[in-house]
């Protein structure tokens, strides 16, 4: 039963999705991924939910941090690959990125619900409080105390992290 709910919310999660397409391409913009890909092609896929997050209480001014998002739970051929970090003033935007795959005709897969860690690699940041932003439609919001201490974390992975967040 949960691995149906999780296919049900992934398909669902899918058409909710903003545009990505290429300005470029001359094309109007369409819904990402609101239809998958042909048998046996892929999709390049930015801003997958995230279902987790470790953020330390405090980070150290000055430091690179290093984080570990969890992709909420992603159907058969969804990778989350990729990190990419962005900081513009006092707010840092993580998005997770990969690609959506459709098997190719017959062929079954093994998991019907992967859930990858991918870490994410956050510049030296100056003292002071940031908001933290997720690059997927959720539009979940935390925040991160960057400190001058020697004991503030420079990591942060799930296993460290209280369950539920």
């Amino acid at each position: 039963m949960r691995t149906r709910a999780c296919l049900l919310g992934a398909a669902l999660g899918l058409l909710g999705l903003a545009p990505a397409c290429n300005p470029s391409d001359g094309a109007p913009p369409q819904i990402a991924l609101s239809r998958a890909p042909d048998p046996g092609t892929c999709a390049e896929w930015t801003g997958q939910p995230v279902d987790r997050s470790c953020l330390p209480r405090m980070a150290r001014a000055g430091a690179p941090l290093v984080l570990e998002i969890e992709e909420r739970c992603g159907a058969c051929g969804t990778t989350a690959d990729t990190c990419t970090v962005s900081v513009e003033g006092r707010t840092l935007t993580l998005s997770l990125d990969g690609k959506t795959c459709e098997p190719p005709a017959g062929f079954a897969c093994r998991e019907a619900c992967g859930r990858k860690r991918v870490r994410c690699k956050v510049p030296a940041l100056d003292e002071g409080r940031y908001m933290v932003r997720y690059g997927d439609p959720g539009g979940r919001v935390d925040s991160l105390d960057v400190v001058l201490r020697r004991d503030a974390a420079t990591t942060c992975s799930l296993e460290d992290a209280p369950s539920g967040g």
